[in-house]
């Protein structure tokens, strides 16, 4: 790999970096200037990223970089660079430059102005590590960076408790996550002796303990992008700003665990794919079956994401892994359209309403008839929905009919199961895509009274951009043939059967969804909604853990603590009493003996001197018996 290329990967990697520093050791001098120190890092950083995208395609290299040594082993810091993670250099630089651009306006007037966008910069600066790093060690590293940066992103806004909570519930269940991949390291360090990828993955089949090495880090993979049954941190995530739900919980972080499985897919064998693909399949349903039935605009998107991730993990469990990776890259895009969309549309109904009007601007049972006031968002929200639902001539169909396509070529039993999986889940996705057009767009206007508009253009040039790398050019220049750009793999023989049936299965699809909501009330389903009520389920085990534990913890306090308290104090009274009784019977007696003995031993000298003519002459002749008596012997 070439210098430049070289120093341009270090540019995309440390400019967030420098954005972090900058705003932390400068933040008092630049006031408003942070947000323009910010885009002009990121600016940088996707440039770079863009131009070594360019000039190292299907090049690549290794950056060897020493880190430290440990007694004989030496652990290095490698940067692998290879079109996976240009991809995904890309993705992160390109999508957080238009989050900070957003949050310009977004976010104006924030008391903790300064602090978003240091900890937007770092975590930015945190996933790119993850991207590049070749050391799983390293890697993990940065993995715990960004849960780190994404705890205090979502918990932001310090004075709203619902956000404290849902910061805090993410990072718990990220770190139960976490520890599995913990062990997974420990399970590959001892098979391997070494952490770098580079000499990990040619080996890989080779060591025993691979499946169980394989799947703990699978439980990393499954907190991070909110698999089950790690899934419910990540609708409640979407308490944080919408632009950090844009670029944490649609794009990046949640995208980190799937490109973490295409990095690591070398150490999964069969036995670990079925797993695999078995978490990725019920995450899909559930995700699907629960946007399907909210209200909460940002929480359809949530679900939807959880729906998306749970196939892209399905294709890998498959071996799609080319289809996987390129459904990432699409879905990065049309989700983080969809969620800065979304953002406008809260953003424009927040400044409408009026000091006597108050409702919640995330219900889309507030909305409708937006289409007219916000014609700009409704053109991108649509252009991202029409992706992600899969409609031809959009970037999402043509990374579903990747996936199809390599999972349609297994013609076992179980690849027609996640095939149909696979279908019933694109199926739903359309479903609740038109739902949520139709009735935040279309329909009478909820709110009348308010003068609703367009955001500066600060918002809506991201969104436009973001809808536009949402189209099928992106991929590739066939908008019905996923090998173009990315892909470089010949069709296979299917590919054009499967085009016709995805382009007929979308078009059923939204007749149904046109035929349901056109006449019917917004209507849910409070089991699907509630996600199968998992989340329920766990603050119930909790509950019942804490109350078990509690009672055990107060019967150990009674019975054994309280108990051994009581026999001590019982045992030190009656020792007490002995003691007192010793002191009283022995001691004092003692005392007291020899006290009354010098008294009589005393009152028995004075009788001598007393004056007593009786006495004086009854110890005299008692002497002189005594003495008769010693004289006769």
């Amino acid at each position: 790999m070439e210098k430049l290329s070289q120093v341009l990967v270090f540019v995309s990697l440390f400019a967030p970096l420098v954005s972090f520093l900058g705003i932390c050791f400068l933040g008092k001098r630049l006031t408003r200037s942070v947000a323009a120190l910010s885009i002009a890092c990121l600016a940088a950083a996707s440039l770079s990223a863009i131009i070594v995208a360019i000039r190292s395609w299907n090049i690549g290299g290794l950056i060897e970089i020493d880190w430290f040594v440990l007694g004989n082993i030496s652990f290095d810091a490698d940067i692998y660079v290879s079109n996976q993670s240009l991809l995904m250099l890309v993705v992160v630089a390109l999508i957080s430059l238009m989050v900070h651009i957003y949050s310009t306006v977004y976010m104006k007037g924030d008391r903790d102005w300064k602090r978003y966008f240091a900890m937007l910069g770092f975590f930015t600066f945190s996933m790119q590590g993850i991207v590049l790093s070749d050391n799983l060690l390293f890697l993990f590293i940065f993995w715990e960076l960004v849960g780190f940066s994404s705890y205090l992103l979502i918990g932001h806004w310090t004075d709203k408790p619902e956000a404290g909570s849902a910061a805090s519930k993410a990072f718990v269940l990220n770190r139960i996550g976490d520890a599995g991949f913990l062990i997974g390291l420990m399970i590959i360090w001892t098979t391997h002796e070494t952490f770098s990828l580079s000499a990990i993955l040619p080996s890989a089949a080779n060591h025993a303990w691979q499946t169980a090495g394989a799947l703990c880090i699978f439980c990393g993979i499954i907190g991070k992008s909110a698999q089950f049954p790690l899934f419910t941190w990540l609708p409640d995530a979407m308490e944080g700003p919408t632009p950090v739900s844009a670029l944490i919980h649609a794009a990046t972080m949640v995208a980190a665990g799937v490109y973490l499985l295409v990095r690591v897919f070398a150490l999964f064998t069969e036995d670990a794919l079925v797993v695999v693909a078995a978490v990725g399949m019920i995450t899909a349903i559930i995700g699907a079956l629960a946007a399907l039935s909210q209200y909460d605009i940002k929480k359809i998107l949530a679900y939807s994401t959880m729906s998306q991730l749970g196939l892209m993990i399905l294709a890998l469990g498959m071996g799609a892994v080319d289809a996987a990776l390129l459904h990432l890259l699409t879905h990065a895009f049309f989700k983080a359209c969809l969620f800065l969309a979304a953002g406008i549309i809260i953003h424009s109904l927040h400044e409408a309403q009026s000091s006597g009007s108050h409702f919640d601007a995330q219900d889309v049972r507030n909305m409708g008839g937006l289409k007219k006031h916000l014609p700009m968002t409704f053109l991108a929200f649509t252009v991202s929905a029409a992706s992600l639902a899969g409609v031809p001539f959009f970037s999402g169909f043509l990374s579903k009919e990747a996936m199809l396509t390599a999972i349609f070529v297994h013609t076992n039993a179980v690849s027609w199961l996640i095939f149909a999986v696979i279908l019933s889940v694109s199926f739903l996705t359309v479903l609740y895509s038109f739902r949520l057009i139709w009735f935040v767009f279309f329909g009478e206007t909820r709110t009348p009274q308010l003068h609703i508009t367009e955001p500066a253009w600060a918002m809506r040039a991201p969104v436009l951009i973001l809808a536009t790398c949402s189209l099928w050019f992106i991929v590739s220049p066939n908008p019905f043939d996923a090998s173009g750009w990315i892909l470089n793999s010949e069709p296979t023989q299917h590919s054009m059967w499967i085009t016709v049936f995805s382009s007929l299965w979308v078009i059923a699809a939204l007749w149904l969804g046109w035929y349901i909501f056109r006449n019917v009330p917004l209507g849910t389903n409070a089991f699907f909604r509630n996600a199968f009520y998992v989340d329920t389920f766990y603050s119930l085990a909790s509950s019942s853990i804490q109350r078990i534990n509690s009672a055990t913890i107060e019967r150990i306090d009674k019975q054994i603590i309280d108990g051994a308290i009581h026999a001590s104090a019982y045992a030190q009274v009656i020792f007490a009493h002995v003691v007192g009784w010793i002191d009283r019977t022995f001691v004092d007696g003692s005392v007291n003996a020899i006290a009354r003995l010098t008294g009589l031993g005393g009152k028995f000298i004075r009788s001598f001197q007393g004056g007593n003519i009786q006495l004086y002459i009854f110890w005299s002749v008692f002497a002189i018996i005594i003495f008769i008596i010693w004289a006769v012997k």
